[in-house]
């Protein structure tokens, strides 16, 4: 693969682990400048004292409330201070909630559901709106929001995360057609059942509620469960120029889950 990332600066939300994390490390790998932002800044803090000295030359970091508008204008404004300019983004900050797996519909208070949508939906509607105000992206930049196989299908007991996620495609589809006619891309990558901490969280409430994940990895196509880093050489395929033709696409990374 051919080095069309280096010196190019991409912002990735939710770096402080899982997809995120191993987004910021393959772009590393290929020699981009980062920007990376999660909630957690302690674990932010860990995952940038881990990297190496060169590595952190290339870094720059901020603790960040995706669903707080101010606050992403903030980062994305410091980013491009810092760095002089921005060719991209990774919206992979995402939560499932705290009763996913757990509750019925009619069980869930509106304060879960509002707090799924605010990081989900409006956490990336955020960051599109601010980047995309004309002149601050550099041309040819690339979007890459970060979806799930519950893009495209129900989860019982998970309504509101089901939601939101669907949600997202319909915000990646429609910003791709405004800001196309401008060369700017932006897509969705929906990763199945991925090793994360957010997918063995996922775990753990359902079988507090003595059930188990839909569709197991043995019952797909592809029977096992994906690593983050083969959700990370997709997105990061989608930023670089490999796919210059390529917009408003949905892109299954889920061993066949969803087929």
């Amino acid at each position: 693969m051919s080095d069309t990332l280096k010196n190019k600066v991409f912002c990735v939300t939710g770096a402080a682990s899982g997809i995120g994390l191993a987004t910021m490390k393959t772009l590393l790998a290929r020699q981009a400048l980062v920007s990376i932002a999660d909630l957690n800044e302690a674990s932010l803090d860990v995952v940038y004292d881990s990297l190496e000295r060169s590595q952190k030359g290339r870094t720059f970091k901020k603790a960040l409330d995706v669903a707080d508008r101010e606050q992403v204008r903030n980062f994305l404004e410091q980013t491009k201070s810092h760095f002089g300019r921005v060719d991209g983004i990774v919206n992979s900050a995402g939560i499932c909630g705290r009763f996913m797996g757990t509750r019925e519909v009619w069980e869930i208070p509106s304060t879960e559901y509002d707090l799924v949508m605010d990081v989900n939906v409006r956490g990336t509607f955020n960051f599109l709106a601010e980047s995309l105000k004309p002149g601050f992206l550099e041309a040819n930049a690339s979007i890459v929001n970060i979806g799930s196989t519950a893009s495209q299908r129900g989860i019982k007991n998970g309504a509101p995360y089901s939601t939101s996620k669907h949600a997202v495609v319909g915000l990646t589809k429609s910003v791709a057609q405004e800001v196309g006619p401008r060369g700017i891309r932006v897509n969705i990558v929906l990763p199945g059942t991925i090793d994360t901490p957010m997918l063995h969280a996922t775990e753990a409430g359902f079988k507090k509620a003595g059930t188990t994940l839909p569709r197991p990895t043995s019952s797909r196509p592809i029977p096992r469960r994906g690593d983050v880093s083969e959700v990370a050489n997709v997105v990061v395929f989608l930023l670089g120029s490999e796919s210059s033709f390529v917009t408003g696409g949905v892109y299954n990374v889920d061993g066949g889950a969803n087929s």
